[in-house]
């Protein structure tokens, strides 16, 4: 008759409260990922904007709505041009890339919104969402010397500040501060 001294365990059954806790912490840690608020930003822009231009009469035809599509893509620059661009909504210089016209359209005459459609977009070409404006700087709370002299040039660019013959740094800066009205802290 031998006896062995190994330990007793006890397994007392979890409390609905704990139980109903971990359920909880368990359904956050395996629940959808943060979204980036700047995913599809251009996507939802220029979307956006269409659908506030179409009226409820063009609303009924995807023709209809094409045409208004066309008409801000005609005008349009920058990021929301590439955009048009993506969707297949091409000028006489850019051509398109193929493109989604006839799918914009018709959800946006069922009344999906620019949200939702983009999302679904992104799954078709994940370029349209990969396109994001450019981070604007805050020149006033922004320690300039920190900046790169690509980012200062891009700044003096989009506020017309002329920089020909400008070959430090500091000299960007100067004119930057100039522009702005910031006083050098001593």
């Amino acid at each position: 008759d031998t006896k062995t001294n190994a330990p007793t365990i006890h397994v007392t059954p979890m409390s609905p409260v704990r139980s109903l806790l971990l359920a909880c912490l368990v359904g956050l840690a395996a629940g959808k990922k943060n979204e980036d608020p700047r995913d599809c930003e251009v996507c939802r822009a220029v979307i956006g904007q269409i659908d506030e231009l179409v009226t409820p009469a063009e609303r009924k035809t995807v023709e209809g709505i094409e045409a208004v599509m066309q008409k801000y893509c005609d005008s349009a620059k920058g990021k929301e041009k590439t955009m048009c661009y993506y969707m297949g909504i091409g000028d006489k210089e850019l051509g398109t890339a193929g493109g989604v016209k006839r799918e914009v359209s018709g959800s946006l005459s069922r009344g999906i919104n620019a949200k939702r459609l983009c999302t679904r977009m992104k799954k078709q070409d994940a370029q349209m969402c990969e396109l994001r404006y450019e981070k604007k700087v805050d020149v006033k709370n922004t320690d300039l010397s920190k900046l790169r002299v690509k980012e200062l040039r891009k700044i003096c660019d989009d506020e017309g500040i002329p920089t020909k013959g400008f070959n430090e740094k500091g000299e960007f800066i100067k004119a930057i501060k100039d522009k702005f009205g910031i006083k050098d802290e001593m």
